[in-house]
């Protein structure tokens, strides 16, 4: 090495060993959740683990605590909180540049408080984040805080769709933000019953009282509910939350089945056959193709596509899930168990490559006919293989002619891809639903306490009804660009009952909608649809191991939740 090289050696080493770590904006989540700041359930409990996530943080290897008490400096790393005039040193649990694990002292005050992580005498840029007594989240088995959530057997055995749950089973439910304790957070593990804390665990909709919530018997900050598993509910994605007054953790999922061989089933998803497939291969290749009519009243101005309009469009994927992959998914293979709801919303932070589903070549193009001619399903882009979309038209009748009515429908994708080869697929597209009570109660905004009730009559037979909901925050920059925040809902029930109610328990997971004042027309950023979707229609093709169809129709209109 010439002197030269050394000295650029030894100078970019200086530059990266004084870079000044940085804290990302909104970049302070509860680990288990990552609730996004602005969402309900984003408070950081008292006691209880959080992940900050920015640049230069740490060292670029993981630094990991070792042994009780946690350290206040792991690595070079440590974390500051300032309420007021005061100041607390968090416990590290591991540290690295991108990203530090700590526990929220017990004794920082609720309110608004101020964050700074310090690596190697460099210190960041403060970060604010509200503090709380309780805001739990749940641990998920994608790490990102969505799918299926850690939830165990007494023997610590996680419940997969491969190993569910049954009723009657004892449960562990593992997350973080219980509440405060008396002792120091960082000192070891500190069980004990925190009966003071009004805890409920909802499964669908069903609310179990647990026999423990309190710290875990092997580590710090780390909380285990425990619960007896009721009956009622069964499906491969049965919602799980847990309540704390009027805060509610983020939505996770659990399998749930009646079968002693502990393989969930549910008819609105995958069936078991498919489940014990995944469960011998490893993986399994799935392929989905849908056909959506949507119906929305907005009340934005016209100017900005207000009014009533109708949307129909053609959907198709094509991927192949590992059980780590399928269980934290949440798109076309994932539903609501029948009776229940989901509610959804991104993290903000990159779900790691591991945790996805690989995409499968198809084709180029996917056609659909039907009795008004032949549309083509196109990929999305080349970095989405195996996703297909095609608006198959849209507008107002009598102004436009819309593509997706009663009758029969065809799928083919032609000489096939490299992964999928050629299939033919047919799907029977029947009458939609019709919500009744959809004028009185669009009429006033709703109140996320109270939940609210819709009421339906018709729907074809063999289908399930679908209500789902939005709610937006929307804020403006100081330069005067406009970001959006939003949690959205999907319940299905039978179509048959005509009734359903969302609850608090969901409901209370979205934030206030916001209103936007548009050619001096206020308008809220929350909307409420309900409809019906098909029962799956199984396809064969070359290279899948289950394909099936579906058809759904829905009707909506903008409302503000409150």
């Amino acid at each position: 090495m010439t002197l030269n090289h050394l000295a650029a050696v030894t100078l970019i080493s200086a530059l990266s060993a004084s870079a000044q770590p940085a804290i990302n904006a909104n970049g302070i989540v509860n680990a288990a959740s990552y609730s996004i700041p602005g969402l309900p359930s984003s408070s950081i409990a008292q006691g209880s683990i959080f992940a900050i996530f920015g640049t230069h943080l740490g060292p670029s290897t993981l630094q990991e605590a070792s042994s009780f008490p946690l350290p206040t400096n792991l690595g070079g790393t440590s974390v500051t909180i300032k309420a007021g005039s005061q100041t607390f040193q968090a416990p590290i649990i591991y540290s690295i540049a991108t990203q530090v694990a700590a526990i929220l002292p017990s004794t920082v005050p609720v309110g608004p408080v101020s964050a700074t992580v310090s690596y190697q005498n460099s210190t960041s840029n403060p970060q604010t984040f509200n503090v709380v007594t309780s805001s739990f989240g749940i641990f998920s088995v994608n790490q990102q805080g969505s799918g299926t959530g850690v939830l165990t057997n007494a023997n610590y055995q996680p419940f997969l769709p491969t190993y569910a749950a049954m009723p009657g089973d004892v449960v562990i439910l593992w997350g973080t933000g219980l509440g405060p304790i008396s002792a120091p957070d960082g000192n070891g593990p500190n069980p004990g019953n925190l009966t003071n804390i009004p805890a409920q665990v909802w499964v669908g909709s069903t609310a179990v009282t647990p026999s423990y919530r309190g710290r875990s018997g092997c580590c710090a900050g780390l909380d285990q509910v425990v619960f007896t598993m009721p009956s009622g509910m069964t499906g491969c994605s049965v919602p799980v939350t847990v309540t704390i007054g009027k805060v509610v953790s983020q939505t996770t999922t659990t399998p749930i089945t009646n079968n002693t061989n502990r393989i969930c089933e549910d008819p609105s998803g995958l069936p078991a056959s498919v489940l014990q497939t995944l469960q011998s291969k490893g993986n399994v290749k799935l392929g989905y193709l849908g056909l959506t009519r949507t119906t929305t009243t907005s009340l934005l101005p016209a100017s900005l596509g207000g009014g009533t309009s109708t949307t129909d469009l053609g959907s198709a994927a094509f991927t192949e899930f590992t059980p780590l992959t399928l269980s934290g998914f949440t798109g076309s293979f994932s539903h609501a168990a029948i009776g229940s709801c989901i509610v959804e919303y991104y993290s903000g932070n990159t779900i790691p490559q591991s945790a996805l589903p690989q995409g499968l070549d198809a084709g180029p193009v996917i056609s659909v006919s039907g009795p008004l001619g032949m549309k083509q399903l196109t990929t999305i882009s080349e970095s989405a293989k195996g996703s297909y979309f095609d608006m198959l038209s849209s507008g107002t009748p009598p102004n436009v002619a819309l593509y997706l009515n009663a009758g029969s429908y065809t799928f083919n994708n032609g000489s096939g891809g490299a992964d999928v080869g050629a299939f033919t697929a047919n799907l029977t597209v029947g009458q939609p639903l019709t919500w009744t009570n959809q004028a009185a109660v669009t009429a006033s905004p709703i109140q996320r306490a109270n939940g609210v009730t819709v009421n339906w009559t018709g729907g074809a037979a063999g289908t399930y009804a679908v209500i789902s909901g939005a709610s937006d925050v929307a804020t403006k920059s100081s330069s005067g660009t406009t970001s959006y925040l939003a949690a959205a809902f999907v319940c299905l029930a039978p179509v048959a009952a005509g009734t359903f109610t969302v609850g608090p328990n969901v409901l209370l997971q979205l934030p206030a909608s916001s209103t936007l004042t548009e050619d001096g027309m206020t308008f809220s950023l929350g909307e409420l649809s309900v409809g019906n979707t098909s029962n799956p229609i199984s396809f064969t093709a070359p290279g899948l191991d289950y394909g099936y169809a579906n058809w759904a129709a829905t009707s909506g209109s903008t409302i503000a939740y409150q």
